[in-house]
């Protein structure tokens, strides 16, 4: 079972190379995700189009980790560089995140 991981990992991070030359290595992996953004407009939580599989991954370049969701809706994927900028809260199951441009999203 371990080979089989590691072959689907190898592809996976081939697959990542085609969008982002400078992957490294995948950090970790979640088979299931969706998206959800906060309106401020509706005061509430609003599911948007994207849901997939979330990668965490390393780069040989600045941002040196990016997560990124590999949409299966549609072709617009969600790439968010992990710098200083993003601020995360773990609230089980979900994951609370804010970035750079102020957007509180929460997979």
């Amino acid at each position: 079972m371990e080979a089989a991981s590691r072959a689907g990992q190898e592809i996976s991070l081939a697959a990542l190379k085609q969008h982002d030359p400078y992957i490294t290595s995948i950090a970790d992996v979640t088979g299931q995700v969706a998206l959800y953004s906060f309106s401020p407009k509706a005061n509430e939580w609003e599911k948007t189009d994207i849901e997939g599989t979330l990668f965490v991954y390393k780069r040989s370049a600045s941002p040196y980790h990016v997560f990124t969701i590999v949409n299966r809706l549609n072709m617009h994927n969600l790439v968010e560089p992990v710098n200083k900028d993003l601020e995360f809260q773990l609230h089980e199951p979900f994951l609370l995140y804010r970035n750079a441009s102020c957007e509180y999203n929460f997979l």
